[in-house]
Formats: C-alpha cells, structure tokens, sequence
C-alpha cells in the first residue's frame, strides 16, 4: 500500500470519548484517512466501550498498550488502587469480541517497512522515554536494532516531543509543525488525546506530512468536564477527572 502523503498519529486515548471524537472528525475534516494508534486505547477515563469501537472502526493498525495489556489480566506493578479499580471495571465494560481484538494487538511495529511504532520506547513496551538517558539509548537502540529506520513514533508518557541527535524540543502548548531533516533520526511523540500530562487541557495528537517531511503536533478544546462527568457518574476515582480540567 505504501506511505500516505499524511498520517494521523494518536495514542493513550484513554477512554476519553470527548477527546477521541474532536480528534477524529479534526482528522476527517483535514482528509487524513489513514491513522495508526501507538496504544493505551483503555484506562483511567469512563467510555473504554465507545473509544474501542472508535478506534476499531477508524484507526487503520493499532499497538497494545500496558492499559490493554493490564485490562487483559497481565500484572500492573506499580499501580495505585484507584486505577486497579478503573482496569477492573473497563474490563466488565468489553464484550469478548474486542477483548480478543486487544490481545491480536502487537507491541510494536514496523509500519510499510519505514516508520517504527512503539508505546513505550524501541527496546521496551514499558520504558517511559522523557529523560536524557532514554533519549540516547533509544537513539542508540534504533541505530543497532532498525537501521535505516528514520522514524520512531512512541507514546506512553503523555508529553509531546520531538527527540533527535540535534536536540530535543517540548513545548507544545499550540498547533505547532516541525520540519524535519531526511537522513536524521526522530523520535516523536504526538502527546496523549485523553490525558495530556504537559499542563495544557486539550486532546494532543500530530500528523506526519511525508511529502513535505513535517511533523505537526495539533492542539484541540475538547469538553473535559463532560468527560469528569461521566467518570464521577460511573462511580470512578474522582481524582481521574479533576486532573483532566489541569492536563496533568
């Protein structure tokens, strides 16, 4: 099939449907059809039924995230109660058939044989990539492990960056694009659509321009408090929904 002109990039949706919804129809209204999720599509937030179906129907190729991976009875080390409780009533949310659809998720991906996938980093579903060791060792990694692979897509900690030999850059409070050099690594993540963690209240998702070799990071408004709403209504951990109105 090969690369699109543009593809929307998104992850750790969350279960947030308010934040899911603007980001598909933003990508639709901009004609990008062609969407790849890097994981955590489940967790925290209280619509884990609608945001699956969402994801299923509209994403084209999907990761497992450590929420699926947890939602699908792997052990959650370091997880505080009140997200155990969210894991467990997700999990009663879920008919069979996409609980099945979760687990056929992989871990990574080489997508068209030129962008790598990731959720966490590229020698670790479960790293979290935001100090300055993990910069250089996934760098290091993608040089060893996938060369010539120039891109790296990855999620996982909620904060949108661009990472490369050059620098690192992440601030992205607005719609920004970036344009990149060819021949130099990235590693980039878009920023998370249902519980941005950088201090900014709105969904974080990015498209890659691959004609004109950008990468642009969009900043959406979305309606945060209907999403505290539902999740107080649903009898989860206020706490969930109080730190979407922060983005922290």
């Amino acid at each position: 099939m090969g690369l699109p002109s543009r593809l929307g990039v998104i992850t750790d949706l969350h279960a947030n449907f308010e934040a899911m919804k603007v980001t598909v129809n933003w990508l639709h209204q901009h004609g990008i059809e062609r969407i790849v999720c890097l994981g955590d599509i489940v967790g925290y937030n209280a619509n884990p039924l609608e945001v699956t179906y969402l994801t299923h129907q509209r994403v084209e190729f999907s990761l497992k995230g450590n929420h699926e991976r947890y939602v699908l009875g792997h052990r959650a080390r370091g997880v505080r109660e009140e997200k155990l409780e969210v894991i467990d009533w997700t999990r009663e949310q879920l008919s069979e058939s996409y609980l099945r659809w979760l687990e056929s998720l992989p871990d990574a991906h080489l997508f068209e044989g030129s962008v790598l996938l990731v959720h966490g980093s590229p020698r670790d579903p479960d790293e979290y990539v935001y100090r300055s060791e993990t910069f250089k060792s996934s760098l290091q990694h993608m040089a060893e492990h996938y060369k010539g692979i120039r891109l790296c897509f990855f999620g996982h900690s909620h904060l949108p960056m661009c990472i490369s030999r050059r620098g690192v850059e992440a601030s992205f409070p607005k719609t920004r694009t970036i344009p990149l050099e060819r021949g130099e690594t990235y590693l980039i993540n878009p920023g998370s659509v249902g519980q941005p963690r950088d201090g900014v209240a709105k969904a974080a998702f990015g498209v890659m321009d691959f004609q004109r070799y950008a990468f642009t990071w969009v900043r959406l408004d979305y309606d945060y408090e209907a999403t505290g709403v539902r999740i107080r209504d649903m009898g989860l951990d206020a706490g969930l929904a109080t730190r979407l109105a922060r983005g922290k």
